[in-house]
């Protein structure tokens, strides 16, 4: 409990420095990446869990070795290419703080994952997406390089084409079981000052997977995703990115979450809306999605005017809920379920539909993805087609017994050739686990770049418990 206090307010701390220090967050990345090699090789070939201090993303148990090694410094703008329109970074930068440095130059990464506390290295080992994938695909496809510390306390240059491109495409999904990034070269693309949306209404599931389909192939779409409030009642948000705004009075019209509002809420309100680039990216930060939208005060319009995203962003709102778990006493028979899951398209609608009946808990996230064609190991989805994903973030009151839901989630998705990110809590047995990586390769990846294990086996450190 006091260290959860400690880390809220160390996190209070840290925002209010950065309301006067944003945008400089600069990298020695030499001298940085050398104090982390040296604190790497102290623990002398023994089992090795990174100990940091962000809030980080992952939503599951996460059982830490205390052996002192951190990556924690690995934070900050290394190199920046305009011209070339690409960023190079430490493996600990949020994207939060790339986005607020590249938009000086009307530029930002293809893919910025939509929690404010997400790093390019936790993007990276993990699977991340957003309403720009329809083009971009993942967030590891828009990587060019990285530097990957492995076992041997060696740093590896990675890239898709030299000689370690076996490591640089068994990255992704690998959740630091084969090493860690300690530095990123993504590709950015050009941007405008605004995002006008428009909020089509479907009344039928069928009908809203067709035209997001069909917008997929629309070249003057820049960002698709969809939001369904039933399994009868979907709305799909269709972004275009422009620089002049069409009203007389450009702050009356323009749409300011928090501070307006629930984002999500407005989408059912509005047919057509406005927000700044910046603001666009964050919209669903303010509330993690609705995550936290269950908490009255989070949703009263004075609280949100005055406290903004000072208050209302990933990294306090989850800071502040493991302190409240301190204090709360834990509901048995209420089942936390909050899954990224992937479907191809032609399975989506079956999914979906599936989805609504069974679990019938809402909103439900919508965002489709084409993923560029990659030789990815742990990751299946990667040819140039189109997947979706769907996102449950809800809680569900059961009497079948612990985590009855996600086992049953589990169980469909794999019977639609589906597939998950794990980030959150994995029911998996080690057959089913097998049919969602190349365990084949991974064993022959593992043996050459960690062959002692120290970085810990894949489906120990993400399964919660094996399905019975």
């Amino acid at each position: 409990m006091l260290y959860n206090l400690f880390l809220l307010f160390r996190l209070f701390f840290y925002q209010f420095i950065e309301l006067f220090n944003c945008c400089n967050k600069k990298l020695n990345y030499f001298d940085e990446l050398q104090k982390t090699v040296i604190q790497f090789r102290k623990i002398n070939n023994n089992p090795v869990s990174r100990k940091t201090n962000d809030i980080g993303t992952l939503f599951r148990p996460n059982i830490k070795k205390n052996n002192n090694f951190s990556i924690d410094n690995l934070n900050g703008i290394i190199k920046f290419d305009a011209k070339n329109k690409w960023i190079e970074v430490g493996g600990k930068t949020r994207f939060y703080d790339i986005l607020n440095f590249t938009l000086k130059h009307n530029l930002m990464p293809k893919v910025v994952p939509e929690l404010s506390s997400i790093t390019v290295g936790g993007a990276i080992c993990g699977i991340s997406i957003e309403s720009s994938s329809f083009q971009y695909g993942w967030v590891h496809d828009s990587v060019i390089s990285m530097d990957v510390l492995t076992a041997s306390g060696e740093v590896l240059y990675c890239t898709k084409n030299n000689n370690n491109k076996d490591l640089f495409n068994s990255i992704p999904n690998s959740y630091g079981t084969l090493g860690y990034v300690t530095k990123a070269k993504i590709e950015l693309v050009e941007t405008k000052k605004y995002v006008n949306l428009v909020n089509h209404k479907f009344y039928n599931s069928k009908s809203a997977f067709k035209f997001i389909q069909q917008s997929v192939s629309n070249k003057d779409i820049h960002f698709i995703d969809a939001v369904a409030y039933s399994k009868d009642y979907i709305v799909v948000i269709l972004g275009v990115l422009c620089d002049n705004l069409d009203y007389k009075n450009d702050q009356k019209y323009l749409s300011n979450y928090p501070r307006n509002g629930v984002y999500y809420e407005s989408i059912k309100q509005k047919r057509y809306d406005t927000l700044s680039i910046y603001d666009y990216i964050w919209r669903w930060d303010a509330d993690m999605f609705w995550g936290v939208t269950g908490v009255p005060i989070l949703k009263n319009k004075w609280f949100r005017r005055i406290f903004g995203r000072c208050i209302l962003n990933t990294r306090i709102l989850r800071a502040a809920q493991r302190v409240s778990k301190d204090y709360k006493t834990k509901n048995q028979n209420k089942e936390k379920i909050i899954q990224d899951l992937g479907v191809p398209s032609e399975n989506a609608v079956e999914f979906f539909d599936w989805i609504c009946d069974d679990i019938n808990k809402f909103p439900i996230w919508i965002c489709p993805v084409v993923p560029k064609e990659m030789d990815s190991h742990l990751w299946t989805f990667n040819k140039h087609k189109l997947y979706y994903d769907i996102g449950v973030f809800v809680r569900k009151i059961h009497k079948h017994g612990n985590n009855y839901y996600n086992k049953l989630i589990e169980k469909k998705l794999l019977e639609l050739n589906g597939n998950k990110c794990f980030y959150s809590d994995t029911f998996l047995s080690k057959e089913d686990f097998n049919t969602l990586i190349d365990p084949e390769k991974y064993n022959q990846i593992k043996k050459k770049y960690d062959p002692n294990n120290i970085f810990g086996d894949l489906y120990e450190k993400v399964v919660t418990q094996p399905l019975s």
